[in-house]
Parts: C-alpha cells; sequence; structure tokens
C-alpha cells in the first residue's frame, strides 16, 4: 500500500472491528498485531478471525479489494492520517492496570506522528491515562504538542463480542482541546458512529469504565436474586419477566455462573482502584465482585445438591469459553466451574471454539469427543452455543448450569448438531 489513511495498533475484536469498518468506507488502512499467528489469521480470514463479532465475509473483500492491509508490528509503524490505539490492558486481581503494551505503541506511533495527524485511544483505561500517560509519550517522541501539533482524543470501544450490531453503538469522545475532540468526532461519523463529545479524555475513560461496573453491579444482584428465589421456591425468569413490565426504572439483566470476558470483571476491579487512589471506598463495587468471584463454587454447590454427590462421577461439561458462540475463554466462570469440579470429579469438556484449556496446576484437558456420551455419568451445560441447540437422544443426565443455578434438562445435544472432533 503506497499511502496510508488510518493505521490501527492492534487486532483484537477492537481493533479488527475498527480496521474493517474504516476500510469498507473507502479508508487505505493498515492492521498491526505483535502476534504473528493473529496477523497469519486474520490475513488469511481463518474462520473465527472475527472473534464472533467482525463479519469474516466482509474482512475478506476489504482484503481482496486492496482497501485493508494487515502486518506484525516488527515491521514499523507506517505514517498515517490517523492512528487508531487498541491495545490490551489487562489487569490484577487488585485493578492495578498493565499499560505497557499500549505504552509501546504509543512510542512507536509517536516516532512517525505528523503535523497535523489524529491519534485516538480506544483501549479501556483508568482516568488520565490519556492525558498522563500517552500524551506525554507522543510529546516526547515526535517533538510535537498535542492540541497544537497533533490531534488527541479517546473513544473507548463500546463493542459486546458476540453482538456485530454493537459495533455501531454511539460512541463517546473526548479530546485534548474541543478541536481535537470534533477530529475525532469526524472520524468516527465516518465509519457510521453518533458520537457524543464530552469535556475531556478523562471523562471518556470514566465513562466506559463505570459503564462496565454498572454491568457487573447489576449481574451480581440478579445472581443474589436467584440465589433467593431458589430457596424460596420462585421461578426467577418469571420475577424478571414480571419485573421488566414496569417500563420504567429497571433494567433486565440474567443471571449466569459469573461475568466473564477482558472487559466487565476488570472494569469492576479497576473502579475500586481508581477510588481507593483518591481515598474513597466502594463497597457497593466491592460486594459485586465478591458475588461474581464466589459464584463458580456456589454453581457447583448448587449442582452437587441437585444431583448428589459429585465424587468419582465422570463428568463432561459443555461449553467453555464466557460467552455463547464468542472463542474467549479469558475469566470464563465455566472454566472456573471445571476448576471447582475437578476437585472431585474426573472431568472433561467440549466446545466448538475451543480445541484444549490449560487448568491452574499445569494440567492440559483437551476438547472431548460428543460421540461417545455413554462414558459419561453427567453433562453440565455451561455455556449455550448455537451448536448446542439440536436436541438428541442421550441417556446421560444433563443440568443446565449456564444460569448458576442449576435447572434439569430433559434431551441433549446430538444427531449431528454438534462437533464431535476430538483435540489432539
Amino acid at each position: 500500500m503506497d499511502s496510508v489513511d488510518v493505521v490501527v495498533v492492534g487486532l483484537g475484536v477492537t481493533g479488527l472491528s475498527t480496521a474493517v469498518a474504516a476500510a469498507r468506507v473507502g479508508f487505505r488502512v493498515v492492521g498491526l498485531d505483535s502476534a504473528a499467528g493473529r496477523v497469519r489469521d486474520v490475513a488469511a480470514v481463518r474462520p473465527g478471525c472475527g472473534l464472533g463479532t467482525v463479519s469474516e465475509r466482509e474482512l475478506g473483500r476489504v482484503l481482496a479489494g486492496g482497501r485493508l492491509e494487515v502486518r506484525g508490528v516488527d515491521g514499523g509503524v507506517p505514517a498515517a492520517d490517523v492512528h487508531v490505539l487498541c491495545l490490551p490492558t489487562p489487569s490484577d486481581g487488585s485493578g492495578r492496570v498493565d499499560r505497557r503494551a499500549l505504552i509501546s505503541a504509543t512510542r512507536a506511533v509517536g516516532g512517525v506522528l505528523r503535523n497535523g495527524d489524529l491519534v485516538l485511544v480506544q483501549s479501556s483505561c483508568p482516568p488520565g491515562t490519556t492525558a498522563g500517560a500517552v500524551v506525554p509519550e507522543l510529546e516526547r517522541v515526535s517533538g510535537l504538542r498535542a492540541g497544537v501539533g497533533f490531534s488527541m482524543a479517546c473513544a473507548p470501544s463500546r463493542l459486546d463480542p458476540g453482538s456485530p450490531a454493537s459495533a455501531r453503538a454511539t460512541r463517546v469522545v473526548g479530546g485534548c482541546t474541543e478541536g481535537c475532540a470534533e477530529r475525532a468526532g469526524r472520524f468516527l461519523r465516518a465509519l457510521g458512529h453518533e458520537v457524543v463529545e464530552v469535556s475531556g479524555a478523562r471523562v471518556a475513560e470514566l465513562v466506559k469504565l463505570f459503564e462496565n461496573t454498572f454491568r457487573l453491579v447489576n449481574i451480581s444482584l440478579v445472581n443474589e436474586l436467584a440465589a433467593v428465589c431458589g430457596e424460596l421456591g420462585v421461578d426467577v425468569d418469571e420475577v424478571l419477566r414480571a419485573a421488566g413490565s414496569k417500563g420504567f426504572g429497571f433494567l433486565g439483566h440474567r443471571p449466569s455462573a459469573g461475568a466473564g470476558g477482558d472487559c466487565v470483571p476488570v472494569a469492576a476491579r479497576v473502579f475500586g482502584a481508581v477510588a481507593r487512589q483518591v481515598g474513597l471506598s466502594c463497597p457497593v463495587v466491592d460486594a459485586a465482585v465478591a458475588v461474581n468471584d464466589a459464584m463458580p463454587a456456589h454453581t457447583v454447590h448448587r449442582l452437587r445438591q441437585a444431583v448428589g454427590s459429585l465424587g468419582g462421577k465422570r463428568v463432561l461439561v459443555l461449553g467453555v469459553t464466557y460467552k455463547p458462540d464468542v472463542p474467549d475463554i479469558r475469566r470464563s466462570a465455566a472454566i472456573a466451574v471445571l476448576e471447582e469440579l475437578r476437585r472431585e470429579a474426573e472431568v472433561a469438556f467440549h466446545d466448538p471454539y475451543v480445541d484444549r484449556v490449560e487448568m491452574a496446576d499445569g494440567t492440559v484437558l483437551g476438547a472431548a469427543d460428543l460421540r461417545r456420551p455413554e462414558r459419561f455419568d453427567l453433562v453440565v451445560l455451561m455455556t449455550p452455543h448455537a451448536a448446542y441447540r439440536q436436541v438428541g437422544g442421550w441417556s446421560v443426565p444433563v443440568v443446565d448450569c449456564s444460569s448458576g443455578h442449576p435447572v434439569a434438562w430433559g434431551g441433549v445435544f446430538g444427531r449431528g448438531g454438534v462437533d464431535g472432533r476430538v483435540a489432539a
């Protein structure tokens, strides 16, 4: 590609979605990633590379049309009018964020930054990251000033993995100056987004953090409701349906074995860490995190109540990704349940998106063969992938634990509805 309009650094679900959207509307785009395997998968449009969110058909079209090129970062960052940073910002159990990937990419972009360029941070970051870490590094390396020599803004991703429609969500944008926000807003509108401009990057960063913390608090609350309903003999689904008829002041959430992924449970911990840094406590958020952390063990406890002792039983867990039809096992409650079950049962798993899973003790489990269900004493559904919708005639008892609250199920999957492969 002779000249480049947009460079996207980081080809996870956020970066790939942005790169494809920009290429689709006519920008010449280069997407970069540090993982050679990821670059190969995207370049070859291998099944699953869209991570359940990005249309692989559309990805193939923009690659074939020459509007998108994907490369490794080791080849350097090309100059471009717009640089979009979509790097992972993982956090530890205390909510402390690792910004090394973001700062490394920032440094690389700073080396090719020109007067008039736009740099847009889409990573989820604690408030102050853009202004306090990204901007100083860009200015140091480039010799330019944010808001004068180049435009700088933050517009955290609002993607909901597994929901292609979320790629068109309204975006919140905060810039170093009003002009920076306007420039970033024009770019995002060109990609088809509605834009809400806020007073600065710190506000945009906090909006994203709060949105996901809000979700975790409500997920934990509805899991507590489900536990109460279980003890009272009340159908939690009926309660939620009726509550949803209010029409105001209520947002529906579903019970689960625990929120997973690298956004919702992480954001709540980061939110708590930010509060502690300014001398405040967040007891509601802390309680929600504790409830979420306890859900896998609670799920196994309820399973034990439903079926009796699990000791020595051969148990098959169906689905280990954190969300249906999303090939991502990060912080998956299903894997935490798998770990709990291994304490007392002989456990295997199947997942159409996952070949193998490494346990906390280093043991690697390969995906089981569903063509021999008679090997198992019990089947536990954790992640209800679409592949599991076809009902077959297995005689093995099945318990649906995807809600975190076991429900005996009359049928199980088969008759060609599930990939019966065995991982090597």
